[in-house]
């Protein structure tokens, strides 16, 4: 295991990232941490700050993004559900890098052969399909995207009319749970369907169950 004196670089890239910020199409809110916590998330990960995902983990706790839709994780924050070395979101996914989630219990997560052996690109679990979907976008190309990017264009499906006001209502650990689920057909009205503010752990638990049923054809 290197020491963090070797994680530690000048040539970070924290700089960049801050540009992106200041250049972004939504509104970001960058969550701080403490010297120790990041440290020791960048010691955990074994990556240095040069890199985009180490330079967010030693540099804040996390990054809020478009009112709170989406959550950016860092080396950890009260505001946060997880971090980058803590995978709360289990048992969706058994091994490899959650990097961030959002209000409807969406999840990207970084590929270390768990979805293909071909690449490091971030994979999202669309609450659409149930599925771990290929972004074709490694970690630095999908945080300029996520700055930079159409999120309106690429959640059209999710958002109802109101979404910002609700989703600003949520407590740290609170997805919104939408009935009919996303997956299935009558979900697909989403102004028509029910929302409700529950816990993330029990919408992820539930995309879990219903996963497995359709897999075995109960579906």
């Amino acid at each position: 295991m290197k020491p963090i004196e070797e994680l530690i670089i000048e040539d970070s890239a924290w700089p960049i990232i801050q540009e992106w910020i200041d250049e972004a199409q939504v509104d970001v809110k960058v969550l701080e941490n403490t010297k120790s916590d990041g440290e020791a998330a960048l010691l955990r990960m074994q990556i240095t700050n040069r890199s985009t995902m180490g330079a967010i983990a030693l540099g804040c706790g996390g990054i809020v993004v478009d009112s709170g839709w989406l959550h950016i994780l860092g080396s950890g924050h009260p505001a946060m559900y997880g971090s980058l070395t803590d995978n709360r979101q289990l048992p969706l996914l058994e091994e490899g890098y959650v990097i961030a989630y959002d209000a409807v219990g969406g999840l990207f997560a970084m590929n270390t052969g768990q979805f293909d052996a071909h690449s490091h690109n971030i994979y999202y679990f669309a609450p659409d399909t149930l599925e771990w979907e290929d972004t074709e976008k490694g970690y630095t190309d999908f945080m300029n995207w996520v700055f930079h990017g159409d999120l309106n264009l690429y959640y059209e499906t999710f958002r109802w009319h109101n979404w910002q006001e609700d989703v600003k209502q949520l407590a740290p650990n609170q997805g919104i749970s939408i009935f009919p689920y996303l997956w299935t057909k009558e979900g697909k009205d989403i102004e028509n369907t029910y929302k409700q503010a529950i816990e993330l752990k029990e919408i992820w638990g539930l995309q879990h169950e219903f996963k497995g049923a359709l897999k075995r054809g109960e579906g």
